[in-house]
């Protein structure tokens, strides 16, 4: 998670940090969350259940959806990308990966990534 934040938060993003499955999910429910970055494997709540969640709620589920994992493509990346997320992201990765990615996606639902929000309405990560 520390590589992650950081890696965004280098990149000019502001990062909303969960601590696990279930504070992502209260998370993205309660905050104006512009992209969620999870990983796959997590206690209690796996990543497969914050996608599943976030794209079976009609107030959250266009927002865009990426997945970590140190897993080789196997079962829970064919569960996750069923479960609807955006992107499927294999450790290890770079920074660089990890930045373009979430610019792609932030530029899909309309984000100009490269131009900051008022600072009313900040541009939010979640992992």
């Amino acid at each position: 998670m520390a590589f992650t934040t950081h890696a965004l938060t280098a990149a000019g993003y502001r990062v909303v940090v969960a601590y696990g499955g279930e504070d992502a999910i209260r998370k993205v429910s309660a905050q104006k969350i512009d992209l969620v970055v999870t990983d796959l494997a997590m206690p209690k709540v796996s990543g497969v259940e914050v996608v599943t969640k976030i794209k079976s709620n009609p107030a959250t589920q266009q927002i865009p959806v990426i997945v970590t994992t140190a897993y080789a493509w196997d079962q829970l990346g064919h569960m996750a990308v069923e479960a609807g997320c955006d992107a499927y992201i294999n450790k290890p990765f770079t920074a660089r990966r990890l930045v373009q990615e979430v610019q792609k996606r932030l530029e899909q639902k309309g984000l100009d990534a490269d131009h900051p929000h008022p600072p009313d309405s900040p541009l939010r990560l979640k992992l």
